[in-house]
């Protein structure tokens, strides 16, 4: 039997279909599955146990290419694939997945009740349907179920790139978010490293793309001298700020979230990255909402939100200022609440 799998981007999704592979390859343990996706992305699934193959295009890749890939596919099976499961359901996955397979299953996606919460505050998302409990629907006439063993990421012999630190916590900071809106401001990050730092000697490592290096290193800037006493000297140098933003790949930011203690960080890729990781996850949600299935899934986790404000949610991925102009959603939100929530959580023994 060969089954295809199609979810193109982004990484945060990719990473949120482990679960749906997972259980693919155990009502299917001699399939052979392949999975497409984008080239960019190929890391994400490079070494999953679940997959014989991952085909990737380019994002820059026309129907002229897509349609080569397409055939020589096809020629490389020696027919089709006897089912298709379209993750993605977007423009691009629904030409590819015509006349691929002998039957095709497809994402029905709430985007119509997700509209409706933005425009007009009409919840229709309830009971919380997580991202990869809906993917999991999809093979649900193959009988495709749920083992509560939460998102994996494989990295492999990937090493960490943090240097060891015993007996003190080592705290993650994911700032950076692909939409401005979804950014909880640096300052509230600076004030909140601060107190981890001062009250639980904890090391503060900042994770990130290359282009959130800047915002990373300013934040890692203002812990750094925005702390004041209580610390010994050498402390102090020990658990200085670790800007890794830029620095790694995606597996080596999994490998240095596995030395984490506690991952802090927006409505990102990180969450999901940190979360497959097992991490204990407190994830900032500001224009965004729970109810969109994107929150940690399958770990130890809180989400830290500014409640009942009645503009939110406002998008359903972020934006590139706050239509109200007041942003309240995470100004609201302050560092101390956040430092509530961990220590709630009791992820800072170190």
């Amino acid at each position: 039997m060969n089954l295809l799998v199609i979810r193109f981007s982004s990484a945060g999704d990719i990473l949120l279909t482990s679960l749906f592979l997972r259980s693919l390859r155990k009502r299917f343990p001699d399939a052979s599955i392949h999975f497409l996706t984008k080239q960019e992305f190929l890391p994400l699934v490079a070494h999953s146990p679940y997959l014989d193959r991952v085909i990737t295009i380019n994002s820059s890749d026309r129907r002229k290419e897509l349609s080569q890939r397409k055939r020589t596919l096809i020629r490389e099976l020696g027919g089709k694939y006897d089912v298709a499961y379209d993750l993605h359901n977007s423009l691009r996955s629904r030409w590819f997945r015509v006349g691929i397979a002998q039957r095709v299953e497809v994402i029905r996606k709430p985007s119509l009740r997700k509209r409706l919460l933005v425009w007009f505050k009409w919840n229709r998302l309830r009971p919380i349907v997580p991202i990869p409990e809906l993917y999991l629907r999809v093979g649900s006439r193959d009988g495709l179920a749920n083992d509560g063993q939460g998102l994996e990421l494989f990295i492999g012999e990937t090493s960490n790139p943090l240097p060891p630190l015993r007996g003190k916590p080592t705290v993650g900071f994911a700032p950076g978010a692909r939409h401005q809106t979804k950014r909880w401001p640096p300052e509230r990050w600076i004030a909140l490293g601060a107190m981890l730092r001062e009250h639980h000697q904890a090391r503060i490592v900042l994770l990130g793309a290359p282009e959130e290096s800047h915002l990373c290193q300013l934040i890692a800037d203002g812990i750094s001298n925005g702390i004041s006493g209580g610390i010994d000297g050498d402390s102090h140098a020990e658990t200085s700020p670790l800007n890794l933003a830029g620095e790694t790949t995606w597996l080596q930011t999994a490998a240095a979230l596995d030395g984490c203690d506690l991952v802090v960080t927006n409505d990102s890729a990180i969450a999901h990255l940190a979360a497959a990781r097992k991490r204990t996850v407190v994830a900032i949600f500001g224009p965004t909402v729970q109810e969109f299935g994107f929150a940690p899934y399958g770990t130890r986790m809180a989400v830290a939100e500014v409640p009942d404000l009645p503009c939110r949610p406002c998008t359903t991925i972020g934006g590139d200022r706050c239509p109200k102009g007041h942003f309240r959603c995470m100004i609201g939100l302050q560092p101390h609440h956040v430092a509530e929530i961990i220590e709630k959580l009791k992820a800072m023994a170190g």
